[in-house]
């Protein structure tokens, strides 16, 4: 039941509509999908490529950073077993400093050529003896300082076999006229002689910064990366952008070799290869936008055309079903205004031929017809309506009670007594408000006025055993109420609520809006709401108040005036609902 009430709900109601949805789903819903998944697998097939592609470029740089660091390897060698070194490291007194410093330089820079022809240039030799002496192949960014090489590259290799290690991320110690890079690779090693003897001590070092922008092609899709174990940037190539930190962090919690995943923050494809005896990774990041080019170029033509050709489908579908619909398009939006009570509506009969033209007369016809009977019932109500407003309000207008208390306040002035023409007054403002049958609706304040001299009757009757509360903004005292409303409600209150109770008793008179509509709560601490109804069946004539008030607030407002009564643990509530009418000054606020 559920999926067919969902199916009749968005099922269309309209031809154009039904064959605009025929459209949709036999036509243009199977060709966006059958495109979009072609389209992916083409781009699964290019990132395949691109990604094999980059492999392969990362591994030749694995191997040939492997390569490398087995030539200065070799070169380690050929310097611990050179003749000259040997004897200029261990036997310095033979030499003077220049031909120490000249032989050990002949003989690097014989080794460098030899092995290096490349570039030489980002290889840099320091040799230490075991007498105080350092000797470089190059000019140091600072002096160089015996005690202090001696203690950072070989303190801890001095009690091991055949030891040499590694550095990474060396700091470099070339003058920058030479190399501007802040780091090298960095070789260092106790030299022994062919007995095993240590002799001297070596470091090589490499501009690894140098040899790996020279190494990689330049290729304006790829950014390459060299980054290290613990997620620091050692080298970067054809990349004006940092990598991510989330893209360095991975290589710190990473173990695997190589591999290539997809990163969302920068939207790019990353691939990368380890070289696990530097703690280093080569990374090539390919932006999305570079990665998909070309797909994405032929995507946005091909589906422009599409829409293009939909679009004209769609019109063309459009153009034929409006001129079938039209008509009845047209009858069904003159019914509609009239079964939204709007009986004038005709339409033009010139536009029309044939059966629609017999169709659109009788329409007319009918309007005139409903149109004129609806005339007739109007003013029929509204005299059934005024003839039952006077009979209401004939039950609280009587003149004569009006001239005979004037003549009682007179009689008492004479006699000198005070309450009576007090009460006089107050009762004759109530009546003189209810002679005024033509007006109905007066401000809140002079109610409340009403209500006030009301009370002050009540007052004088009951020893002032009775508390009365107003809570209302200031801005609705020119609200339109009907009048003599409020007056039978707190008079219901009393008679049949305070009274009852034998004890002093409270009642709240509070008005307030919501929703454009005025509330009027009367509240009172009396005897209940169950009780006053125990109290009405035993009275031998029913009151007429509160069905009074019923009647009048549905003749005036329809809908909008109701009056609740509502029981409370102890006493009763009464909420008269109607609109929130404003009058001047505040009419325009």
């Amino acid at each position: 039941m559920g999926i067919k009430r969902l199916y009749d709900r968005i099922k269309p109601k309209r031809l154009g509509s039904k064959l605009f949805l025929s459209l949709l789903v036999v036509i243009i819903a199977p060709l966006t999908g059958m495109y979009l998944y072609l389209f992916n697998q083409f781009e699964k097939a290019l990132q395949d490529k691109i990604v094999a592609q980059s492999a392969k470029g990362l591994d030749q740089a694995q191997q040939s950073t492997e390569d490398l660091m087995s030539l200065v390897y070799k070169t380690l060698v050929m310097v611990q077993n050179d003749t000259t070194i040997q004897n200029v490291l261990t036997m310095p007194e033979r030499y003077t400093v220049l031909e120490r410093v000249h032989d050990t330089e002949q003989v690097l820079k014989n080794i460098d050529n030899s092995i290096f022809l490349f570039n030489s240039q980002i290889v840099y030799y320091t040799l230490l003896d075991f007498h105080g002496h350092v000797y470089a192949s190059y000019q140091p960014e600072e002096s160089l300082d015996y005690n202090a090489i001696k203690k950072k590259y070989w303190a801890e290799l001095l009690s091991v076999e055949r030891p040499y290690k590694w550095i990474a991320n060396d700091a470099n110690y070339v003058s920058r006229n030479i190399s501007g890079s802040e780091h090298l690779l960095t070789l260092s090693t106790i030299m022994r002689n062919s007995g095993n003897t240590p002799f001297g001590m070596a470091r090589i070092s490499i501009d690894y910064d140098i040899w790996f922008k020279s190494f990689i092609r330049s290729d304006k899709e790829h950014q390459y990366y060299i980054v290290s174990g613990t997620g620091a940037l050692v080298s970067a190539f054809n990349s004006e952008l940092a990598l991510d930190p989330q893209v360095l962090a991975r290589f710190r919690e990473t173990a695997d070799k190589g591999g290539f995943y997809f990163d969302k923050r920068s939207d790019s494809l990353i691939n990368y290869r380890s070289i696990p005896q530097l703690d280093w990774y080569f990374v090539d990041v390919v932006p999305r936008k570079v990665l998909f080019h070309e797909t994405s170029q032929l995507r946005i033509e091909f589906f422009g055309i599409f829409l293009a050709f939909v679009a004209l489908f769609v019109v063309m579908n459009m153009l034929i079903s409006y001129k079938f619909t039209k008509p009845l398009t047209v009858l069904e939006k003159k019914m509609s205004g009239i079964a939204n009570q709007n009986l004038k509506i005709t339409i033009d009969e010139s536009k029309y031929t044939g059966e629609i033209l017999q169709v659109i007369r009788s329409f007319n016809k009918m309007t005139t017809d409903l149109n004129a009977m609806v005339r007739l019932l109007k003013d029929e109500q509204k005299q059934k309506e005024w003839v039952h407003f006077q009979m209401l309000l004939s039950q609280i207008n009587p003149h004569f009670l009006l001239n005979t208390l004037n003549t009682i306040k007179w009689l008492a002035i004479r006699q000198g007594d005070k309450d009576i023409p007090d009460i006089c007054v107050s009762l004759g403002n109530i009546l003189e408000t209810s002679l005024h049958a033509e007006t109905e609706l007066i401000h809140l304040k002079d109610e409340i006025k009403l209500i006030e001299d009301y009370l002050l009757i009540h007052e004088l009757r009951y020893n002032d055993q009775l508390d009365v509360d107003y809570e209302f903004g200031s801005a609705m005292e020119y609200a339109l109420v009907p009048k003599l409303s409020i007056q039978p409600l707190v008079e219901n209150a009393i008679i049949h609520g305070i009274v009852p109770l034998k004890a002093k008793g409270y009642i709240l008179i509070r008005v307030f809006t919501q929703n454009k509509l005025l509330y009027i709560d009367i509240e009172d601490s009396g005897v209940g709401f169950r009780q006053q109804s125990k109290q009405q069946k035993d009275r031998s004539r029913k009151g007429i108040g509160l069905q009074n008030l019923r009647d009048r607030l549905q003749i005036l407002f329809k809908e909008d005036g109701k009056l609740e009564v509502i029981p409370l643990e102890q006493g009763s509530l009464v909420r008269m609902q109607l609109p929130y009418l404003l009058s001047r000054p505040y009419e325009k606020g």
